[in-house]
């Protein structure tokens, strides 16, 4: 039985050897749930993936994010709330869901704001966004790690429009801050997950979305599509990384620095692809004749005129909100934003 047990022992401390010679760790890898709200098809999709490989990569294997797609662990309007508790272990969604829990938020999904992704991405990591929006979350159990973007949003309609004012009377699919804008122009702004888009255009429950240009060919929404209007409203808009703040503080201080440099590369990999997902967008909307329509001179600073109105009054509905808008506006209006 001696001789059985030291035969054993040793098997173990050899392989215990053998994984150390591998760099590999003998303790079980941490695996992190996350919950990813875009189909895996969309470039959403695919940079949920990326961030996942990063993590994997950054981290040596030590952390896994195991990403699963639309529904598949929680609906979209619960998936923060399931991070929160730990119930799941991260998100992968635009904060536009999730304003009515983090007011700060709802800073992030202001109409008419970043000119470009290259100053989206110095306003999160040099302006003081990224931390101002960790410390809000903080507050809720999760821990913000940053923003991915998903290309420009825009109005996509199936009517045809010639103006601002041809927007007057429909309902638009709008979300958080930019529901008021929606509403400013005359049309009714409509909450809607975005899975159920395409079926709510085909049907003509609603008239028309802000979306992500590149949705026309990822998500097949020139097949419901007739306009597309331009400039965006969103240039580009962002999805958040977001993880349950208990695992987080359980894991490394190396690890926790991994993931976030896994999530700022991820984001710098959106800003380089930004203007592809842009130029997807037109290039299927003229390839299946869908009108491309550019506002007047006049009617883009209507718009940016009624956005920072809207700003304003968001700011006024949580002292939180109003300090998140208050570092965008500083930041913005130093970085010459019209």
């Amino acid at each position: 039985m001696r001789i059985k047990l030291l035969k054993i022992t040793a098997t173990a401390a050899l392989l215990c050897l053998g994984l150390a010679l591998l760099g590999i760790s003998a303790e079980a890898k941490t695996v992190v749930r996350m919950q990813c709200v875009y189909p895996e098809t969309g470039n959403a999709g695919k940079m949920a993936k990326l961030f996942a490989e990063k993590a994997a990569e950054y981290t040596k294997g030590e952390v896994e994010v195991k990403v699963f797609w639309p529904n598949q662990l929680v609906k979209v309007k619960e998936a923060y709330t399931a991070v929160s508790k730990g119930m799941v272990d991260a998100v992968y969604a635009a904060s536009l869901y999730f304003g009515g829990i983090v007011p700060a938020v709802k800073s992030e999904f202001m109409p008419m704001t970043w000119p470009s992704p290259e100053v989206a991405f110095d306003l999160y990591y040099k302006g003081g966004y990224v931390e101002l929006l960790r410390k809000a979350n903080a507050k809720k159990g999760v821990r913000y790690l940053g923003p991915v973007y998903t290309g420009s949003f825009g109005f996509m309609t199936n009517f045809e429009v010639t103006g601002l004012d041809s927007l007057k009377g429909k309902k638009i699919r709008a979300m958080s801050v930019d529901a008021a804008l929606v509403k400013e122009l005359g049309a009714s702004p409509v909450a809607m997950a975005g899975t159920e888009m395409y079926a709510a255009m085909q049907r003509g429950t609603i008239d028309g979305i802000i979306y992500p240009y590149q949705a026309l060919d990822t998500y097949n929404f020139y097949e419901v599509t007739t306009c597309v209007v331009l400039p965006g409203i969103h240039t580009p808009a962002p999805v958040d990384v977001y993880f349950n703040q208990k695992l987080w503080k359980s894991l490394s201080p190396e690890n926790q620095k991994a993931l976030d440099k896994a999530c700022k590369d991820t984001c710098y990999q959106s800003v380089l692809a930004s203007a592809a997902y842009d130029k997807l967008g037109m290039d299927t909307a003229k390839k299946h004749n869908i009108k491309i329509f550019t506002l007047s001179a006049a009617d883009q600073a209507k718009l940016r005129a009624m956005a920072r109105k809207d700003w304003k009054r968001a700011a006024e509905k949580s002292p939180e909100l109003k300090e998140a808008v208050a570092l965008m506006e500083k930041y913005l209006d130093g970085a010459k934003v019209k």
